[in-house]
C-alpha cells in the first residue's frame, strides 16, 4: 500500500505588493525568511434554516471572511516585513494600510517559464502587536481580505501576476 503524500508548505509561496495602492506598478516581494506563521483561513460564513417538513436544518455557504494570520521576526532587510512593520509603526489606516497579496501554488505549473497558478487578494494589513520573543522583536497580525480573490498565474522570475490566465496541465 502506497503512502499518501501530504502537500508541503514549501509548495506554496506568498508575495506582498510593497508599492501599495499609491503606485501604478506593483512591486511584489517574497514572504519567506522571517515569517514563522502564514496560514490561510477562508472563514466560510453560513446560513441555516429549518423547514417544517424536515427535522434537520438546511445549511448553506453564503460568503467568506478570508484572512491570513501572520507572525514574523522583525528583519527589516526583508522588504515585505518592513512594509508590514511600517503599517503598524505609523498606524496607517484606510487605503494606506491596503495592498495586494498573492498565493502561488508552485506545484501547479502554468503556461510559460516560471509561471504557476496563483490567487491575488486585496488585503488590509492588521498589525495586532509588536512582540518581544526573548529579546528579539516580532510582529503579528492578519492580512484581511477586501473583496473577492482574483484567479490567475504568477511568474516567480518577473514577479508579475496575469489575471484569468488558464493553468496548464
Amino acid at each position: 500500500m502506497a503512502l499518501t503524500e501530504v502537500r508541503k508548505r514549501t509548495s506554496q509561496a506568498s508575495y506582498l505588493d510593497i508599492a501599495g495602492n499609491a503606485a501604478s506598478t506593483p512591486e511584489f516581494e517574497f514572504m519567506g525568511t522571517g515569517f514563522t506563521e502564514l496560514n490561510e483561513e477562508p472563514g466560510a460564513q453560513t446560513s441555516s434554516k429549518r423547514y417544517v417538513n424536515n427535522s434537520a436544518a438546511t445549511r448553506a455557504i453564503t460568503g467568506y471572511e478570508w484572512q491570513t494570520p501572520f507572525n514574523a521576526d522583525q528583519i527589516k532587510s526583508e522588504k515585505a516585513i518592513k512594509y508590514i512593520i511600517d503599517v503598524g509603526k505609523f498606524q496607517k489606516n484606510g487605503a494606506e494600510a491596503e495592498t495586494d497579496y498573492i498565493i502561488v501554488d508552485l506545484d501547479e505549473a502554468a503556461a510559460g517559464e516560471n509561471a504557476f497558478a496563483a490567487r491575488k487578494f486585496h488585503v488590509a494589513i492588521e498589525v495586532a502587536s509588536f512582540t518581544d520573543n526573548d529579546g528579539e522583536m516580532g510582529c503579528e497580525g492578519n492580512l484581511l481580505g477586501v473583496g473577492d480573490p482574483v484567479v490567475g498565474t504568477f511568474n516567480t522570475t518577473t514577479k508579475t501576476f496575469a489575471e484569468g490566465v488558464q493553468v496548464g496541465s
